[in-house]
């Protein structure tokens, strides 16, 4: 592969989504993005979905852990709540310790753990948000929880009345990576599977060749869904995993045009094809 020299600083993952809508006054941002679904920004870090059904409502990822996201969600439903994680990682599992139970993965769990424990969250706050920090107000002064980690596999469905969400396996960005089917409403909630950036570089990352068998199983399901939701930037059309998956053939096959990628993560390889890029360590294909 040919190689030349681009620096990318990037904050976290992906480009950040709604930084500009941001209201200067709260640490969250709120917006509708479908049938009953709101997008939370965590102050632009990441994305959190809270999505309604008659009876219950799902929380899919909890952000960073910095500020009060419990009593946020409270504001905006007063449905029972479940809340589900896409991966460990700690912008998207931080806010676990303010949830008495959630749901993840087994094959992610450790990670989960290990970033719920306060100097992993004050350190990932520093990372990603560098300067910024929530209100006093917005801070969670509640009882930490012993949050107690219930796994969830292939095939399981969260039935929230009129409304299932069943989980689908994508290893690749890590482990242990899930995404969550809306079955009524044809919508993919997709973690960091299927953000405009992937990063398959961290040394949790599962090799490239193993996240194609993923992206290609995605795509044998495609009439299952017609929107993804990712963990970072805004709602993306289904045929985007087509254009994942040339990309990471185009690195696996020798005919991409590698560059060299930075980021506070670590620094690799990127390639991009139409849509997608894809940060990938060259050691692990």
């Amino acid at each position: 592969m040919k190689r030349k020299s681009l620096t990318l600083i990037s904050l976290v993952l992906a480009a950040l989504s709604f930084v500009a809508g941001q209201d200067s006054g709260s640490w969250f941002s709120v917006k509708e993005v479908g049938n009953n679904i709101w997008q939370i920004s965590d102050h632009g870090a990441d994305n959190i979905y809270l999505v309604e059904g008659i009876d219950s409502a799902m929380l899919i990822d909890n952000g960073l852990g910095t500020a009060d996201l419990a009593s946020y969600v409270k504001k905006l439903t007063s449905k029972p709540l479940i809340v589900v994680i896409t991966h460990g990682h700690p912008d998207h599992a931080g806010s676990n310790y303010q949830f008495e139970k959630v749901y993840i993965h087994p094959a992610d769990a450790e990670a989960a753990r290990a970033v719920n424990r306060t100097e992993s969250r004050a350190a990932s706050a520093k990372t990603m948000q560098p300067g910024n920090a929530p209100a006093e107000s917005e801070l969670y002064k509640g009882e930490p929880f012993d949050t107690k980690l219930i796994p969830v596999t292939e095939g399981y469905t969260f039935k929230l009345g009129g409304r299932r969400m069943q989980v689908m396996e994508t290893p690749g960005h890590t482990p242990g990576g899930i995404c969550l089917l809306d079955i009524e409403n044809k919508i993919l909630f997709t973690g960091d599977n299927n953000n405009v950036l992937v990063w398959l570089f961290l040394a949790s990352c599962k090799p490239l060749h193993e996240y194609l068998v993923t992206l290609e199983k995605q795509k044998s399901r495609i009439s299952e869904f017609t929107t993804l939701m990712p963990g970072h930037g805004v709602p993306i059309p289904s045929d985007f995993i087509s254009d994942q998956i040339a990309c990471v053939k185009s690195i696996l096959d020798g005919t991409c045009e590698a560059k060299e990628y930075k980021s506070f993560a670590g620094n690799s390889m990127i390639c991009t094809y139409g849509r997608s890029s894809v940060a990938f360590n060259p050691d692990n294909l």
